[in-house]
């Protein structure tokens, strides 16, 4: 059946099922691109998680140097050297303070303390205005670990103090310091590992004091 040209010149031949047959090849090409695309958009998914997946345990060795372990079970048993980095690295947070990172840093010490450890700590943060007036400082700190001692361990928790000396500096001047040695107290409980506690330990009570001038 032959078409008026000048309703439609390019087209000579009218089939009855024409358009039905185009379309069902327009939506298979289509279905096809749109596996592919899926398809490359869960293998970047998966393999961005894999990288990037937090590890469920920080195993460290006797040097103190850290290896991740991926897949480690959940209850695998706690150990000295975990104990000491854990503790250390919670001192630099929480006293370790810092003008400019102040923020990130009691923000990582407060996810290491029990709920309502925690939850009191910040209340006392906001109530002092502690970060405001930390950033209006303009100061830097340096911790150096002297001793470390375990003072008494039980199943459920390992009490430590930390002979440190701290130096704090001002930004605008590093020859302006000041150093002084400080005794603190730390207690942790000894949790099932979980993803909010990777370690299997939290902070339920810490105390510093302050021994003098270095």
């Amino acid at each position: 059946m032959y078409l008026d040209n000048k309703k439609n010149e390019n087209r000579f031949f009218y089939e009855i099922w024409g358009d039905l047959n185009a379309q069902n090849t327009t939506l298979k090409i289509v279905i096809v691109l749109m596996t592919i695309i899926t398809s490359v958009a869960l293998f970047t998914a998966y393999f961005t998680y894999k990288i990037n997946r937090v590890p469920v345990v920080i195993r460290v060795s006797e040097a103190g140097s850290a290896k991740i372990l991926r897949d480690l079970p959940f209850n695998n048993s706690v150990g000295m050297g975990e104990i000491v980095y854990f503790s250390k690295t919670f001192i630099r947070e929480f006293t370790g303070f810092n003008s400019i990172t102040i923020k990130t840093q009691l923000s990582r010490a407060l996810n290491k303390m029990s709920k309502s450890y925690g939850e009191n700590t910040l209340k006392m943060i906001i109530r002092e205005k502690f970060i405001q007036k930390m950033e209006k400082a303009n100061i830097s700190s340096v911790i150096k670990y002297k001793k470390i001692k375990l003072i008494r361990q039980t199943v459920n928790h390992d009490e430590l103090k930390l002979y440190i000396i701290r130096t704090v500096r001002a930004n605008s001047n590093s020859n302006i310091e000041s150093s002084a040695a400080y005794e603190d107290k730390l207690i942790l409980k000894r949790v099932q590992r979980s993803i909010q506690y990777p370690f299997g330990l939290k902070v339920v009570y810490f105390n510093t004091l302050k021994l003098g001038g270095a």
